[in-house]
């Protein structure tokens, strides 16, 4: 018998949904507290999707120290390669940027996830991932 692999696709929920509908320039026009259209695409990734809290762990990893797909890997015991799927999937959705292009560049907030980081620990709270 042959083992069959399933292949999950990575999307962005803008490829799915509008890009200007959740254009996060001039976010909060200066104004404090979190945009409501930045919550509701948080949601989708972290509590709407079989992988959320995993990349729920990683957002909250990473927040104060960036660190290489590796060693994310290594503190949350998963396996490399889920890692690098989450990161991925985080990335296209302007979550966490590479610090550099390197193969083994570390990974960061974006200062839209920075701004917001009250909203995943509301939504880790709700998803009993904390």
């Amino acid at each position: 018998m042959f083992a069959t692999t399933t292949i999950f696709p990575v999307f962005s929920f803008s490829e799915i949904i509008p890009r200007n509908l959740f254009s996060f320039s001039g976010i909060n026009n200066g104004q404090s507290g979190s945009n409501p259209r930045f919550k509701m695409i948080l949601w989708l990734i972290i509590a709407g999707t079989r992988g959320g809290a995993n990349r729920a762990k990683i957002l909250n990893l990473i927040k104060d120290e960036p660190m290489n797909a590796n060693k994310i890997a290594t503190v949350l015991n998963l396996d490399h390669k889920t890692i690098a799927h989450h990161v991925k999937i985080l990335a296209k959705n302007d979550l966490v940027v590479k610090a550099q292009k390197d193969y083994d560049a570390e990974y960061q907030l974006t200062q839209i996830m920075k701004e917001n980081q009250s909203v995943l620990e509301e939504i880790m709270q709700k998803i009993g991932t904390k």
